[in-house]
């Protein structure tokens, strides 16, 4: 039997390795805590130098930020002075009336690719304003970056034709009127805002049409209403007033609808801006038959058909063109797409500007 001394001895020899080990333990969680409060420092510390850093960085980004705009300006500056020493009319002063050149436009696959290429023509004209009014709920940013691109005074406006005047993408072109409330749109905005204005010249641009420039230096000798030849139009090749000797108009060469009271194309005249201010009425209408609304709006600005002011060198020159952009060959997929403009993917996406 072991004795009772050896027993004691045994359990006190046990109690004091447990003590020691708790106090191990101890010290080791208090060293441990002392070493992440260090740890806890060193990070404070770096998030704090980092913090400055970012502090300098933003500083930094935000000088950069200011010099980029400064030199976007003076890039902006040089692109004018450069357009307008490159342009190929001549140049002409502030004096010289402006040309107030509106131009409806809706979605379509070729709309990105019309504007673009008119943008270019109308970006060496000097003292025009350009007006652009999108058949749409809303502006889009792909019209708005053309025209912020073209460098020109421009003026971007939409509105939206109603569904019982808009037609399908299978129509001909000749379905409904087209431009109706767009045109409008423009022209309420031109007596709006330029109330003041006493010279300038108002003419309707379809987005698809081919300009030379020196049609435009044709619409600044416009006194009331001037009026030129028109090429591929009509069923013809030129569409033009037919002059007396003396350079008067006695009639006009259309063989659609010659008893119209002005049987012209949109693209073949340009108004004095007085008009326009002169007659608010003086809007478009879908409530005309086909093919009148160059007439009932030249009427309505009180313009008779023998006293516009034939131009482009007595109507014996054409300076500007009819020309359709040819209604995009699609697949079915495609024409689904292009009607709910979803779905493309982004390469088609920046190609249609959607």
């Amino acid at each position: 039997m072991i004795p009772s001394r050896i027993f004691e001895k045994w359990w006190l020899r046990a109690f004091i390795a447990l003590v020691v080990f708790f106090v191990w333990q101890i010290c080791y969680a208090i060293n441990r805590v002392q070493g992440l409060e260090e740890e806890k420092a060193v990070l404070q510390a770096t998030i704090e130098v980092l913090k400055r850093k970012s502090d300098v960085l933003r500083t930094e980004i935000h000088e950069k930020e200011r010099t980029l705009t400064r030199l976007d300006g003076r890039i902006e500056e040089i692109d004018t002075q450069i357009r307008d020493h490159i342009s190929l009319l001549p140049r002409v002063n502030r004096s010289t009336p402006f040309i107030y050149f509106i131009t409806p436009t809706h979605f379509r696959a070729a709309q990105k690719a019309d504007l673009t290429r008119l943008s270019y023509t109308l970006s060496h004209v000097p003292n025009l304003h350009w007006i652009v009014v999108e058949d749409s709920d809303e502006l889009t940013p792909s019209v708005a970056e053309i025209l912020k691109r073209s460098r020109l005074p421009y003026t971007h406006l939409n509105a939206r034709t109603p569904s019982d005047q808009k037609m399908k993408y299978t129509d001909p072109n000749w379905t409904l009127p087209r431009g109706v409330e767009q045109r409008n749109s423009a022209l309420l905005w031109i007596q709006n805002q330029l109330s003041a204005v006493r010279s300038g010249v108002v003419y309707f641009g379809d987005d698809d049409n081919t300009y030379d420039l020196r049609i435009f230096e044709e619409m600044r000798k416009v006194q009331k209403a001037g009026v030129w030849p028109v090429g591929i139009v009509g069923g013809m090749f030129v569409e033009t007033p037919i002059l007396a000797g003396n350079g008067s108009i006695i009639d006009f060469n259309s063989i659609w609808k010659r008893e119209r009271p002005f049987p012209i194309d949109m693209a073949a005249f340009a108004v004095n801006v007085t008009l326009i201010l002169s007659n608010p009425n003086a809007l478009f209408s879908f409530d005309v038959p086909r093919g009148y609304q160059e007439s009932t709006f030249l009427e309505k600005v009180g313009i008779h058909r023998y006293n516009m002011e034939p131009l482009a060198e007595k109507c014996s020159k054409v300076y500007v063109w009819h020309t359709r952009t040819e209604k995009s060959k699609l697949s079915k997929e495609m024409v689904q797409k292009l009607t709910k403009k979803t779905g493309f993917n982004p390469l088609e996406a920046h190609a249609l500007g959607v």
